[in-house]
């Protein structure tokens, strides 16, 4: 057996995340997730760790039914600690799914009894991203790489890069498309790894980020 067949603490490693991982995965989230925008979303408060600890429960939920999308969280650890280092939320979209049942208000958990998160802050984050997908997959099966985010202390380690690849593979396994929409930061990352920005201006004026889609490794 050759020494490198064997994984190393430098290559970065992909698996699932378990239910036991959620305080370690708000803290990962609120780590990579703390500028001044994006706290609007998911502010690091009581309430608003109550709502990400819903969320992860929702993504750790049963298997969907027929034609309803299915969550993957996906964490790379820190060789030193074990804990989550970096973290990927997926989405796998059957074709076919009501886009009811793909909506942001069904991916996320209830927050009616949580003040500090806000419809009107959400609904102008998500609405226009579920707008998006839409537009550029109609009914078409894809998967949708939601949230993408590494804790600062482990960047340039490739972590990102490595749950990104673990998507494409995916996909490509599936042969479907991969939908995100990027942080300018992360924009040079999914461009490398064959997303393409999409002119979306027909449906929507502002948006937080570009709509990125990768194309079907094979076409038919």
């Amino acid at each position: 057996m050759e020494l490198n067949s064997r994984p190393t603490y430098s290559t970065p490693i992909v698996e699932q995340a378990t239910e036991s991982d959620t305080p370690d995965l708000i803290a990962a989230w609120w780590d990579a997730f703390s500028g001044d925008f994006i706290r609007r979303i998911y502010p690091q408060t009581p309430d608003g760790r109550r709502w990400l600890e819903r969320a992860f429960a929702k993504f750790f939920g049963p298997a969907p039914g027929p034609r309803e999308l299915e969550t993957k969280c996906l964490v790379v650890r820190s060789p030193d600690t074990g804990l989550p280092a970096a973290i990927a939320v997926y989405h796998v979209v059957p074709a076919g799914c009501d886009p009811a049942r793909r909506s942001w208000r069904a991916r996320w958990p209830r927050f009616d009894d949580l003040p500090d998160i806000r419809e009107d802050v959400l609904a102008g984050f998500f609405d226009p991203m579920d707008e998006t997908q839409t537009y550029l997959l109609g009914d078409r099966g894809y998967v949708y790489l939601e949230a993408l985010g590494t804790m600062e202390v482990h960047w340039k380690k490739g972590y990102a890069t490595a749950l990104v690849k673990w998507g494409n593979d995916l996909a490509d396994d599936m042969n479907v498309e991969c939908y995100l929409d990027a942080s300018p930061a992360g924009k040079p990352l999914y461009e490398a790894n064959g997303y393409v920005e999409q002119d979306v201006s027909a449906v929507v004026q502002k948006q937080a980020g570009p709509s990125m889609v990768r194309p079907r490794k094979h076409h038919t």
